[in-house]
């Protein structure tokens, strides 16, 4: 029965059409509430993942969270993912959950195969039919897909570079994989992708560091060979003329009788030359190897005039002419006698190795504003200018093969350790003066 159309009720067949309607639409409110939950979900996973990912620089470890969290989020029982090496051209290195590594540590894909070309330009994950129906004539590129059983591919893309491939198995309910699945899988894949390429960034400049260290070993190492060789020479030389002397009375000794004061007075000439290397070797080894206890009061005068004593014989044979002029007063400094030691003595040789015959070296020692400044000066040729910032640099050196570039770089250092400063300059007249300066022990260090 139908109710009369003037009376404004509607008709009993008017209501279900209704309701049909409104229960449509809040099923679509509910699907799209459901799928945005889904993406606000799946998106979280991804920004907590992402978060997880950038503290790890190691790819194994990378990979591994990855594949837990394949498992954990699609809904499958194992994952598998080949990892490219550049090297052999091919897709290798199987890392899996779930699966028999064994299995499938064969597995491997050639870079330049169709396969992985319809990777880098989707760019996407493909299914297996849709994998397959993109090879279709190309059936050699099929290679061992048929052996790994797979539903879902993804790729990781790092500038049009295929970094690996993931592979997923059909779900354990059996149903499809969604659109959102493919999409979140985009996103986990293009974090790992990131990911991966900042690990091998590290791993490639983790390599070059330590390669790099190792060359400044060997570097050292070839250095401190030079430095003992120079050594030996010094050795030598200032030993040489004292066994020349000794050798020679030996030999007069030896083939004729002498009258008993001659005899005496050749036998004191030998043990006087005996006492003399002794006296060299002895101040040798205390210049490079100073003791450990080496901290303490030092007298600057003391020390420049036993650095002096040392090289005595070499700078008269060489005719260099020293000028000592001490300041009244002179206060100790806090310090190593030998290290300092070590300095003077550098300076003073590389001052003789520069200066011609009749050349002068001047030592200056001052009293200055609570320090001791000590100057090192000669009428030599001075130091270029273009590489007066470059003297102290470690292995720089003006002196070709015979120099080893350690020794201005070791007395920046010992000054530095001292709380003092080193500098060069050249002179106007022609020369070059180093000039250091070291705070007197009433000062704070």
């Amino acid at each position: 029965m139908m109710n009369d159309p003037l009376s404004g009720e509607r008709s009993i067949g008017d209501e279900p059409q209704g309701s049909e309607k409104l229960a449509e639409q809040f099923s679509e409110l509910s699907d799209l509430n459901r799928r945005l939950r889904r993406k606000i979900f799946d998106l979280y996973t991804v920004f907590e993942i992402s978060r997880h990912l950038s503290s790890m620089l190691d790819t194994e470890m990378l990979i591994d969270a990855i594949l837990l969290t394949c498992l954990g989020q699609m809904g499958v029982d194992s994952a598998m993912i080949l990892i490219t090496d550049q090297a052999s051209g091919h897709l290798v290195h199987p890392y899996a959950k779930g699966i028999d590594i064994s299995a499938i540590k064969d597995i491997k894909f050639k870079l330049s195969d169709d396969l992985v070309d319809i990777f880098v330009k989707n760019g996407k994950p493909l299914t297996a039919i849709e994998l397959r129906e993109l090879l279709k004539g190309k059936e050699s590129s099929f290679g061992s897909l048929d052996i790994l059983d797979f539903e879902l591919a993804a790729p990781l893309i790092m500038k049009n570079r295929l970094l690996g491939l993931l592979f997923l198995p059909p779900k354990i309910s059996g149903a499809q994989f969604y659109d959102s699945d493919i999409e979140f899988l985009s996103l986990l894949m293009n974090q790992l992708s990131v990911a991966i390429e900042n690990s091998n960034l590290y791993a490639r400049e983790k390599s070059a560091r330590e390669e790099l260290l190792q060359t400044q070993k060997l570097l050292v190492a070839s250095e401190r060979m030079a430095a003992l060789g120079k050594l030996s020479a010094a050795i030598a030389h200032e030993v040489n003329n004292p066994l020349g002397i000794i050798s020679n009375y030996l030999h007069i000794l030896s083939i004729q009788k002498l009258p008993e004061d001659v005899f005496n007075n050749y036998v004191k000439i030998l043990r006087e030359e005996v006492k003399r290397i002794a006296g060299i070797v002895r101040q040798l080894l205390d210049f490079y190897r100073p003791q450990q206890e080496e901290v303490g009061d030092v007298d600057i005068k003391k020390v420049v005039a036993e650095t002096l004593a040392l090289l005595s014989h070499q700078l008269s044979t060489a005719d260099i002419n020293v000028r000592l002029r001490v300041d009244p007063d002179i206060p100790p400094i806090l310090g190593s006698a030998e290290k300092l030691k070590q300095v003077f003595l550098n300076l003073l040789m590389n001052s003789k190795d520069f200066l011609p015959a009749g050349g002068i070296i001047e030592i200056r020692i001052m009293r200055l504003n609570g320090a001791v400044e000590i100057k090192f000066s000669d009428d030599g040729p001075g130091i270029p200018e273009d590489l007066l910032n470059k003297i102290f640099e470690p292995f720089f050196t003006t002196k070709g093969e015979q120099g080893t570039g350690l020794g201005l770089a070791v007395c920046y250092g010992i000054i530095q350790w001292h709380k003092g400063t080193i500098s060069a300059c050249n002179n106007e007249r022609g020369g070059a003066t180093f000039t250091i300066t070291l705070p007197a022990k009433n000062n704070d260090r």
